[in-house]
Parts: structure tokens; sequence; C-alpha cells
């Protein structure tokens, strides 16, 4: 079975249907400017061509309301996969469920296409050991101006792990202060049998252990929003799972 698969529209309402009888938690993604903005919500009604997503109210602070017209990005857990999919805000006003008490909401536009991509892939995987990966990074302001990318300042870690969701390193020579949300491009480098994994990512906690030594989190940012993009991330799941085969051989071995 492919790591990722494209869903047919009788699977997708499927899909969109279960979320709601289950009241599955969905995630919401989208950036205004340079910020990125997340928010839990879940799906309360699938109408024709309508989404009504859960508002919370208030809303955090560091995720204001998206306004109308606004491409979102959803996402949730069944069973053994990730579903992802995009929206786009219609409307911000109220949902009237069953019981007659009104529930801030967001009218959004039903998904024409869903992927689903199968959950080993967001496991975090170990680099092994006996492999270097490169991870060379460059603070940036926003993903649309590329030219804003070329005067900021660079830096370079050694990746721990990797998942289709995130990944960690381990600073080489320090770098810049960052606060958590910011944005950098990233070339991870895996080895002469892949392609470098480029994507952008949000700057998530830095960490030190006890040897002093540097760590810095990224989760990535803006994959499902282009085919380009979808096809780094099965790029990148790929190599996930190579890395979790090598994990379990090592584990069997140290079993034997």
């Amino acid at each position: 079975m492919p790591l990722i698969q494209e869903l047919g529209n009788r699977q997708i309402r499927q899909c969109l249907d279960e979320a709601i009888r289950r009241g599955i938690p969905v995630g919401a993604t989208w950036r205004t400017g340079q910020q990125w903005h997340n928010l839990r919500t879940r799906i309360l009604r699938r109408a024709g061509r309508t989404l009504w997503l859960e508002l919370a109210s208030p809303p955090p602070e560091d995720a204001p309301e998206p306004p109308t017209g606004q491409e979102v990005g959803l996402s949730f857990k069944l069973k053994h996969h990730k579903h992802i999919f995009n929206v786009t805000v219609e409307a911000l006003g109220h949902f009237q469920p069953t019981d007659g008490q009104d529930v801030p909401a967001i009218l959004a536009t039903a998904p024409v296409r869903m992927q689903r991509v199968q959950r080993r892939a967001y496991l975090r995987a170990e680099v092994p050991p006996n492999r270097s990966v490169l991870a060379t990074f460059r603070m940036t302001w926003t993903m649309s101006d590329q030219s804003s990318a070329e005067d900021g300042p660079t830096w370079e870690g050694w990746l721990t792990n990797l998942s289709a969701g995130g990944f960690r390193v381990r600073l080489i020579h320090g770098a810049p202060q960052l606060d958590a949300g910011d944005l950098v491009s990233v070339v991870i480098e895996p080895g002469q049998e892949y392609e470098p994994i480029t994507s952008y990512a949000q700057f998530r906690q830095h960490s030190t252990d006890q040897r002093s030594v540097a760590y810095q989190g990224f989760q990535f940012v803006g994959l499902n929003e282009t085919p380009d993009g979808r096809k780094m991330l099965q790029h990148i799941g790929e190599i996930v799972t190579s890395f979790q085969r090598i994990q379990g051989r090592r584990r069997a071995n140290s079993l034997a």
C-alpha cells in the first residue's frame, strides 16, 4: 500500500462523515503574512459543498479568526491514517446543533481533494548511528518572497530524528535567537540514495542536554498546500520508513 493515497469523492464524504460522527479533533493551519496560525477544531456538519467547523470563543491569542477567503489546511487522524486537505473560509457565524445552543463556527467549502497518509510516517524515526544527515537553515520572512531569505542568516545542524511532521537537529556552531513560530527554510541532505529535502519549517523549541549540547526542534509547514509540497511529503515519508526499518533491524539484532 502506498504511503500517501489520493481519495475519491465517495471516500472523502465517508471520511468526513465519520469524523463528524465520532467528533474527531481536527488541526487547522493557515498563514497571514509571515505568521502561521494553528487552531484545534472539529467538523460540525457537512452539507453539500460546505462544512461547518467549530470555532473557539474567544479564539486563542496566537490564532486569530481566519478571514473570509482564507485558505486553511485541515488534518485529522482516523484509524491508521492521517487525512489532509484544504478548505476556503466562506463566512464566520454560528452553527445551531440539534440541542438548539448556538456554537461559534466557520463556514467553509468542502474539500474537492483529500490525501490519506499512513500514520507511521508521523512517528519520529531516529537517524541511524552510521549516517550523518546535515540540515542547512536560512532565516526567512515569508514563503512567497524568496528574496527575503537571501539576506537572512544561515546555520547548520546534524539531524537526530525525522518524521513527516517535523524534525530535530543538534546544532554545530550555534544559531540565531528564534522565537516559537519563526519561519525558516531548510535543506536536509539524507544521503546519496535520496534527493535533498527542501521545505519551510516553523521553529518549535530549543533544548540543551547535560553536556551543554544545543538542539532545535522544527515543524514542517505548507507541505499539503501545493503539488510540489505533497511530493516532498511523500519523499519525507519514504525516508522516515527507511529509518524505521533500520531501527527495527537493530532492535531485533540486539535481542537475538
